[in-house]
């Protein structure tokens, strides 16, 4: 099983600027970390994948998990998180700490709800915050219109 990270935003004002590379990076980052458990193999199967979506929303205090949705043809299944958002771009890189806690919180839960076993996710957690946030290429900064004339 391997997993992966996606991200799609409902709201135009509720969004997280993780980059392509965070992506591809914390989704590898999770399948060394996790194994899949006897149930998901059983639920499933040995060759389907994991997928999370990460999303927002504005209205929301706390993360909501949506899922399983099961892709057969594909062989993936999807959970989406949908983080809290306050509606405002954020200044800093280490202001994601918070929203990106959030995340490894609700991935925790959804693979401990399949019966894996996370707990090499969660003691990663502040060494994965922090990679995140203090590397350039996990957080796409929004560059300001160049003015013409």
């Amino acid at each position: 099983m391997k997993i992966f990270v996606g991200q799609i935003y409902i709201e135009p004002e509720a969004s997280y600027p993780f980059s392509h590379q965070f992506q591809i990076w914390f989704g590898q980052e999770l399948t060394k970390r996790v194994q899949a458990s006897q149930r998901f193999r059983q639920t499933y199967s040995d060759d389907f994948d994991l997928i999370f979506c990460v999303s927002a929303k504005t209205k929301i205090t706390e993360p909501e998990i949506k899922g399983p949705t099961v892709f057969k043809r594909d062989k993936d299944v999807e959970f989406t998180v949908f983080l809290p958002h306050d509606g405002r771009e954020r200044a800093r890189p280490s202001e994601y700490r918070q929203p990106l806690k959030l995340l490894l919180d609700s991935i925790v839960t959804v693979l401990q709800g399949l019966g894996m076993d996370a707990s090499r996710v969660m003691e990663d957690s502040p060494a994965l915050i922090e990679y995140v946030t203090s590397n350039p290429e996990m957080i796409k900064r929004h560059k300001p219109l160049a003015s013409s004339g």
